[in-house]
């Protein structure tokens, strides 16, 4: 991308200056809830997708083939926002709002798009290129938080940024709930195309921060160079082990209830209903998480601890609702019960890593450093998503592989002490 095709979007922001640290965040908290919506409401239309896409490709809709096709899709989206890094680099060249501005530009039509598919490789074509769209919204948009509040209070509103996913969630499923049996899986992607009225406030409401204004242009080759490259390698396999853990985990909660309430008789469309249930009662656990985060790192004093602390209760809630409450009790009111303690470890935890991954790169390299780890862990945690669906056809049990893979968390605990610690210091120049 040419820095002149670049500025076609839109003419150039206004000049650096003091802006309301209120409206950016907000400005980012929505370009961040949206991308919850979009990327969220795939788990609660898998089924009725799906099951019109694949015949269509002359494959039979049958429960094996969409857990196999279900994970694979969820990789292939997972990849495409792995791809995203390159947008990191961009807003460090070009500026932080205006490539924010691109990629909600990028995922909002096509995932738009995706409601116009005809086939399974036109959809996963669609569902690629959505996200990488995505991906890159939060490489940009991190960073101009970060960058443009006063420091006293960067942590809690770094810390609150999160907070948009679970709301995106919360949307999507109740958008689900209220209108998705006459939309269609189709109509409720179509709605996708909203975010791009965001654009608009962006480029006329938001400068770039005085922070990123005036620098030397980043050499990507700098992260990977002397002390900066562990810093590099464990923020990205921290990050792919919580994204392996979360798309492997709560992600999957819909189509569990989906699939065990179809199997007990139920009508498809009121298992979709109890799936989104379960993405709304799961989601209460992560806003709770997110707003807690803040907190959290300075009663434990920090990132590291903090860390340690979410990769085991992320494990733990994982085996305790997949394996015991379903697996072996059988049980789906208590599932629905711990739902809220899942997204609290599972989900919660990349509150913590929207404060502490900017800190860890100077201001130079922060968007590419963020965008690096954070998609370079999305191209490992990819692998998620298809191993379940592959051990759920093998096995005949979602709740069974989930737990297998929740083993994920014990692998990342030694890179959290390989991550610098950076609590109580200011953010880097």
């Amino acid at each position: 991308m040419t820095e002149s095709t670049v500025d076609t979007l839109a003419p150039s922001v206004a000049a650096p200056g003091a802006v309301s640290p209120r409206k950016v965040f907000w400005a980012t908290w929505f370009g961040w809830m949206l991308d919850g919506f979009d990327s969220s409401m795939y788990a609660y239309i898998l089924v009725g997708a799906l099951s019109e896409l694949l015949p269509a490709s002359g494959i039979e809709p049958s429960k094996a083939n969409i857990g196999i096709y279900g994970g694979l899709l969820f990789s292939i989206f997972m990849l495409g926002w792995a791809c995203s890094m390159i947008w990191g680099w961009a807003a460090d060249r070009y500026g932080r709002v205006r490539i924010m501005c691109w990629t909600v530009l990028v995922y909002s039509l096509f995932t738009a798009l995706c409601g116009l598919a005809t086939g399974i490789v036109m959809f996963a074509l669609f569902r690629f290129v959505a996200g990488f769209g995505i991906g890159g919204e939060w490489a940009a948009g991190t960073p101009l938080l970060q960058e443009s509040v006063p420091e006293n209070t960067r942590v809690r509103l770094a810390g609150w940024l999160h907070t948009a996913t679970p709301t995106g969630l919360f949307l999507a499923a109740a958008v689900t709930l209220a209108i998705g049996s006459t939309l269609g899986w189709r109509g409720m992607f179509l709605l996708g195309i909203l975010p791009a009225l965001l654009i608009a406030y962006l480029r006329s409401n938001i400068p770039e921060p005085e922070r990123s204004a005036a620098r030397e242009q980043p050499s990507v080759a700098a992260l990977f160079a002397g002390d900066q490259a562990r810093t590099t390698w464990a923020a990205a396999l921290m990050m792919a082990c919580i994204i392996f853990g979360l798309w492997s985990s709560n992600f999957w909660a819909p189509t569990v209830i989906s699939t065990k309430l179809v199997a007990a008789g139920a009508t498809p469309a009121h298992a979709q209903e109890m799936g989104a249930v379960a993405g709304l009662i799961t989601n209460v656990g992560t806003l709770i998480g997110c707003l807690l985060v803040p907190w959290l790192t300075t009663w434990l004093g920090s990132r590291r601890r903090t860390a340690v602390l979410f990769f085991i209760g992320g494990l733990i809630s994982v085996v305790v609702c997949y394996e015991v409450a379903i697996e072996w009790l059988d049980s789906l009111t208590l599932f629905m019960v711990l739902l809220p303690v899942l997204g609290f470890f599972t989900n919660g935890v990349f509150g913590l890593f929207t404060i502490w991954l900017p800190e860890m790169f100077p201001s130079a390299l922060r968007g590419s450093g963020s965008g690096f780890a954070f998609s370079m862990g999305r191209v490992l945690g990819a692998a998620g998503p298809t191993l379940i669906g592959a051990l759920a056809a093998r096995t005949g049990s979602f709740p069974l592989a989930i737990s297998m893979l929740s083993l994920i968390y014990v692998v990342g605990l030694p890179l959290i002490a390989l991550a610098p610690e950076t609590a109580g210091k200011p953010l880097a120049k």
